[in-house]
């Protein structure tokens, strides 16, 4: 139950849900009792007010100090467009709510040492409406105005960058933090998606990584919309619609008549689909098989190069992840160092996370180990035939002459794909024979994401 407010059930556990997951939002909590025993309730208020679309009940009696800054921040017009982003959104509330908090820790008045003494309760406040030292510590109403501008630009950017961080993992998961169109919102997944950022958050590099692979995810997304061509095959027959292109000449002549009504009845007819128009028949490429990810873990990827091959792998499980479709990633060195397999539909949460995690190791790179091990996994499991297999390395490796003759015989055969990633201002010439197409990463992030765009737009 909130402090000014009478918060639903629902609100209370997503706001303690993201306390829970969130060491700092304790620590904010716990800075704020000291200054205000019912400050945990305050934190309730705030959630609902940017959680609920509309402004929950108020109770008869609230502190001044609570009402003042929550009235005021409600005049601002930074407060209406938070509101809108947090709207229905758990993961978006719970995040703003803590930087707003951590940000209005200062504006707090010191409660009377009574007061102090009675963690936890509300009536010395309730019945006193205004108490001693209930007031902000400043009576400049322009002083607290600026600082809650700060608080809410604070907490538009802390989202921002949790959405932005969480965003391409979350999708790699099948994870949804909100309500939007087709996205269920449960606490099973937001417990999840709050446990990624906590994790993100404390790790920079894993967070560069999540980022890099959204960047990537979202202009393949973009390169495949303009190369999309839509298949033209040949006339099957004769039916209804509205397709310009393909309605019968007979029924444009109407568009020409010198009766208006005539003229509108063709429009309504076309505008309705019941125009007479040709039917075609076309092939379009199938949806594309499963992804195999093969990644170059020797000691000389350590740094940017492990971190730009871990977004790409990452895009491109997302792209798996979202289309259902089966994955398997595998690290290498002169040999197969791990190995992970997810099926369709199957939960990727601790694996994903797993893979991502291991880190560059010592020793030199060789292409037979990893391209030998999809061969067998293309080769002993049936639903990974027409696989699209991605290989990124910094290197050349030893690609013996029989691996190379087995790969381009299951191009031939099966329908198998490989794309080589080059991270590098050298491409492997090594994997030339085998590749599809070879994609050189130089290190020019812009450049870069560019570069390796049209490959998730490939796979997906």
């Amino acid at each position: 139950m909130g402090l000014i407010y009478k918060t639903s059930a629902w609100n209370d556990a997503l706001w303690a849900g993201h306390c829970k997951a969130s060491r700092s939002a304790q620590i904010t909590l716990g800075a704020g009792s000291q200054k205000q025993p019912q400050f945990h309730e305050f934190a309730h208020d705030m959630h609902a007010d940017l959680y609920l679309r509309h402004e929950p009940q108020r109770h008869n009696q609230a502190p001044e100090w609570a009402t003042s800054l929550l009235d005021q921040a409600h005049d601002l017009a930074e407060w209406q467009t938070l509101r809108a982003r947090c709207e229905r959104n758990g993961f978006a509330a719970g995040v703003c709510t803590e930087a707003m908090l951590q940000a209005l820790v200062p504006l707090l008045p010191e409660a009377p040492k009574r007061q102090r003494g009675q963690h936890g309760t509300q009536n010395a406040q309730q019945e006193s409406g205004q108490g001693e030292g209930e007031r902000p510590s400043s009576d400049d109403a322009s002083t607290v105005r600026r600082a809650l501008r700060q608080a809410l630009r604070q907490a538009q950017n802390a989202v921002e960058k949790a959405e932005a961080s969480t965003a391409a993992m979350a999708s790699a998961m099948g994870l949804h933090a909100g309500t939007g169109p087709g996205h269920a919102e449960t606490m099973q997944d937001l417990d999840l998606v709050r446990q990624l950022w906590a994790l993100l958050r404390d790790n920079p590099t894993m967070r560069h990584i999540a980022e890099m692979a959204g960047r990537l995810q979202r202009l393949g997304q973009a390169h495949k919309k303009c190369q999309v061509i839509p298949a033209v095959g040949r006339i099957k027959g004769i039916t209804v619609g509205g397709d310009l292109d393909r309605i019968l000449p007979a029924e444009l002549a109407g568009l020409r008549s010198q009766n208006r009504l005539h003229r509108l009845s063709t429009l309504s007819k076309i505008i309705g689909k019941r125009a007479m128009q040709y039917e075609m028949q076309g092939e379009e490429s199938e949806t594309r098989g499963p992804i195999i990810v093969l990644l170059d873990e020797s000691g000389s990827m350590q740094g940017e190069p492990e971190q730009w091959s871990k977004a790409v792998a990452l895009a491109l499980l997302t792209t798996a992840t979202q289309q259902r479709r089966m994955w398997f990633v595998c690290g290498f060195t002169d040999r197969v160092q791990h190995e992970h397999h997810i099926e369709a539909g199957a939960s990727t949460t601790g694996i994903l996370l797993e893979a991502l995690s291991m880190r560059a190791a010592s020793g030199g790179t060789a292409f037979d180990p990893p391209l030998g091990r999809a061969l067998e996994v293309l080769n002993t499991l049936a639903a990974f035939r027409k696989a699209d297999v991605i290989l990124i390395t910094d290197g050349e490796g030893r690609l013996s002459k029989d691996v190379a003759e087995q790969v381009n015989q299951q191009r031939k055969e099966q329908g198998l794909h490989c794309y080589i990633v080059g991270i590098g201002h050298i491409p492997p010439r090594t994997l030339s024979p085998i590749a599809d197409a070879i994609y050189a990463v130089s290190g020019h992030p812009e450049r870069d994401s560019a570069t390796v765009a049209p490959l998730i737009a490939q796979v997906a």
